[in-house]
């Protein structure tokens, strides 16, 4: 019986087929036609003149390293906004209840003025 012949690694094409492209790309094919037209998404090229068309996968995933750095920075800027809004409320507001103290004199009386009861807190 013959021996089956040894397996070879999968080797990835250096083309990106409209299939696969889809399902590497958070796009719709529409969308991909005008982020290309615009000249923000890699052209596509034919392979041959009967052929369907392919992009060239480096290109390809050069633009989804750009996407995940624009929305890394565009989260970090909305993190930082939503910090300094935070320091500002903080600011405006003053320190928070539990904080401050309960009686308007900021003193506290003995234990043994108010026969061990704090005077603050009602029943």
């Amino acid at each position: 019986m013959p021996k089956p012949p040894p397996r070879v690694p999968h080797v990835e094409s250096s083309f990106v087929l409209r299939a696969e492209l889809l399902t590497l790309v958070p796009h719709s094919m529409s969308t991909i036609d005008r982020l290309e037209a615009e000249g923000q998404f890699p052209k596509r090229i034919r392979l041959e003149p009967t052929s369907p068309v392919a992009w060239l996968r480096r290109e390809v995933t050069g633009y989804l390293r750009h996407l995940a750095k624009r929305r890394q920075s565009a989260a970090k800027e909305d993190h930082d906004a939503d910090d300094q809004e935070l320091v500002t409320r903080l600011k405006q507001s003053g320190p928070p209840p539990e904080d401050q103290p309960a009686n308007p004199d900021h003193q506290f009386a003995p234990a043994s003025a108010t026969s061990g009861r704090n005077p603050d807190v009602r029943r």
